[in-house]
């Protein structure tokens, strides 16, 4: 049976909350998952860990639930950033929804000189991270940045305490298969870094490549979509960084 998992966007949870659950929560759990009174489902904040809920009132609009028990405590996924050039809405759909499954931290959001898209609807971003966090049982929520110009995030002093992927379709980027295995990490963030559907400029490629901290992989042979490359570079930084290595419920 389909295990029930909600985020909610509460500062806290802990035993003995009564918590109100409304509109699309609300229609999941009583029309879809036909829950009623007295039935448990699960609750995440992505701060707190996973807890129990009992229903207690069903209303015509929303419904109250207590917090029974704590099960589980919070598992933070390794610190991975995406920073993707925007796509059209079909994709980043994808995106958001792919990368948190695979364990992305956060997502900053790229534009880039042939970026064709310039706004990302940041609910709805949302909402297919939560669908996706609650599908795979994430019990942490990817931190989701504002939209950024690519030379004003790669100026940026903090630039030089992180570690850069580059996904490199200009034919210079070294096997991954030999590269991530020699990055040494540490505590640093590891920043993935993808371009548009055009790809990147030349002149924003020897921008990246002067980063002292910058990693060009090769992603194959062959022309990816935007979102395929990022499913891509995401397995490969995960199973040579990452936590690839866990077994399903570690």
């Amino acid at each position: 049976m389909r295990k029930i998992r909600v985020f909610i966007e509460e500062n806290s949870l802990y035993q003995g909350q009564e918590i109100k659950i409304q509109n699309n929560d609300f229609e999941y759990l009583t029309k879809v998952m036909r829950q009623k009174s007295g039935d448990c489902f699960f609750v995440f904040n992505g701060l707190d860990g996973e807890f129990v809920a009992e229903i207690s009132v069903v209303e015509k609009k929303f419904l109250t639930a207590q917090i029974k028990e704590k099960i589980s405590d919070l598992k933070n996924v390794p610190n991975i950033a995406l920073a993707f050039a925007l796509v059209k809405n079909v994709r980043i759909d994808f995106i958001a929804a792919k990368a948190s499954e695979l364990g992305v931290a956060r997502f900053q959001p790229l534009l880039t000189q042939r970026t064709i898209v310039d706004k990302i609807n940041l609910e709805r971003f949302k909402a297919n991270i939560k669908e996706a966090c609650e599908q795979c049982e994430r019990n942490d929520f990817p931190e989701i940045l504002l939209p950024k110009k690519l030379e004003k995030f790669l100026s940026e002093k903090e630039a030089q305490e992180k570690i850069f992927i580059l996904c490199d379709e200009s034919g210079q980027g070294l096997k991954a298969s030999e590269t991530l295995p020699q990055i040494s990490t540490g505590s640093r963030e590891i920043v993935i870094l993808t371009g548009p559907e055009g790809g990147f400029t030349s002149e924003e490629f020897a921008k990246m490549r002067q980063l002292k901290n910058l990693h060009a992989i090769s992603l194959g042979p062959r022309i990816l979509r935007a979102d395929t490359a990022i499913i891509s570079a995401l397995t490969l930084v995960q199973e040579f960084c990452g936590d690839f290595a866990l077994r399903t419920g570690s």
